[in-house]
């Protein structure tokens, strides 16, 4: 299990540092877990979308199918390169849409960093690069960041990853 941690983080480092660094843009602070949404299937399996926001203009949004979040809760970490993983997507509206893209070098990677069993809540880990949806354009954003996933919304991503489906 070191081993794919340690591959995840090295291709993670190559994804970051591998951009057009002229065209970069990185979001500074935190933004903040704002909710989850469910109902819908990714990759034909039902589905959940953690949003994360710092205001009503910019926001992230990741969306996990039930295999990817069993991956994630199994600790270890789930990651989507270039669209090679169809059961995770990201993507940001910040004064532009930013998505993962298959011929530009792009990704997320999610680790369970901790699960507090007193108020039911868990600590996810996450990081992105991100590109520009306009193909002419080489912009680029990379986040690194964590969140915390409330009780409620815990318990449905809990839920969700233990659902039998169809």
């Amino acid at each position: 299990m070191k081993g794919i941690t340690i591959a995840s983080v090295l291709l993670a480092t190559v994804l970051l540092t591998g951009c057009n660094q002229q065209h970069n843009h990185q979001i500074h602070g935190t933004l903040t877990h704002v909710g989850i949404a469910t109902d819908f299937d990714l990759n034909n399996t039902p589905a959940v979308s953690i949003i994360l926001s710092k205001d009503t203009e910019h926001y992230l949004t990741i969306s996990l199918n039930q295999h990817s979040l069993q991956t994630l809760l199994a600790g270890q970490n789930t990651q989507n390169f270039n669209q090679k993983n169809k059961n995770i997507d990201a993507n940001l509206t910040w004064d532009g849409h930013y998505i993962i893209d298959k011929a530009r070098a792009s990704g997320i990677v999610l680790d369970l960093a901790h699960v507090n069993n007193t108020t039911h809540s868990a600590k996810i880990h996450y990081t992105a690069t991100l590109v520009s949806a306009k193909k002419e354009s080489n912009k680029t954003i990379e986040l690194s960041d964590s969140f915390t996933l409330s009780a409620d919304d815990w318990k449905v991503i809990q839920e969700l990853s233990s659902k039998k489906t169809k």
